[in-house]
């Protein structure tokens, strides 16, 4: 398939995946994103990035990694296309869009709650419209409820198994997103939750001092409380 083609074909799908989750939750998508599929013919410098983001497009593009480029407001898709990567850098794309949410003016910890956040919408839109790619963090053990000493020591254990380069802050962000997204996926289909509530909390701004720490810690408390274990 030529890259054009190619290109399209995933262009039209993000889209399919944004207007499926406007009709899910009820929310209008005001604008679609750029769409990029990083082909083996595509020169990157046609997407104009500036140096620090190209230069990260340069390291992304080399694994095939797929991801949502917030300032840009634009979905690129690697080489290692998967059906997940689609719906997941597209539900991404919904959530920044339609919600209009920021990492301006946060504090550190705000931040690492918000990307937790981030990662929860962009994996449960995924799972609203179709993904049924396993959570590949169940088998670890919930590392917002360790001690300190606890959580140095599973670190060492995750740097044994991935390696020096092990980004401790990129694991948590995505095990506590991906974690929290399954289980209010599950609540949703058991008719615990409302598509409503799935609707204001996509749309939720967070805005307030310390709002996605506070969003993060009631999401936790009732969707993942202290007394149980990761494994469902």
């Amino acid at each position: 398939m030529r890259w054009q083609e190619r290109q399209n074909k995933v262009e039209a799908a993000v889209y399919d995946v944004m207007d499926e989750l406007s009709d899910i939750l009820s929310i209008k998508v005001p604008y679609y994103p750029e769409v990029w599929w990083l082909g083996r013919s595509i020169d990157t410098n046609k997407l104009c990035l500036s140096g620090y983001l190209q230069d990260e497009l340069e390291i992304r593009n080399f694994a095939g990694i797929s991801y949502y480029i917030i300032s840009k407001k634009m979905v690129i898709i690697g080489r290692c296309t998967t059906r997940h990567s689609i719906l997941e850098e597209s539900s991404h794309a919904f959530h920044f869009i339609t919600s209009d949410i920021s990492y301006k003016n946060r504090s550190q910890k705000d931040c690492m709650c918000l990307g937790a956040l981030v990662e929860l919408f962009g994996f449960l839109g995924a799972r609203l419209v179709g993904s049924d790619l396993e959570n590949p963090y169940e088998a670890f053990p919930d590392l917002s409820k360790l001690t300190k000493q606890s959580q140095k020591e599973v670190r060492q254990k995750l740097i044994e198994k991935f390696g020096d380069n092990f980004d401790i802050d990129d694991f948590f962000v995505h095990q506590q997103g991906y974690g929290l997204a399954d289980r209010i996926y599950f609540e949703y289909l058991s008719g615990n939750v409302s598509a409503s509530r799935l609707r204001r909390l996509f749309l939720a701004k967070m805005s307030s001092v310390d709002g996605a720490i506070n969003c993060f810690v009631r999401l936790k408390n009732e969707f993942w409380p202290h007394d149980l274990s990761q494994a469902m």
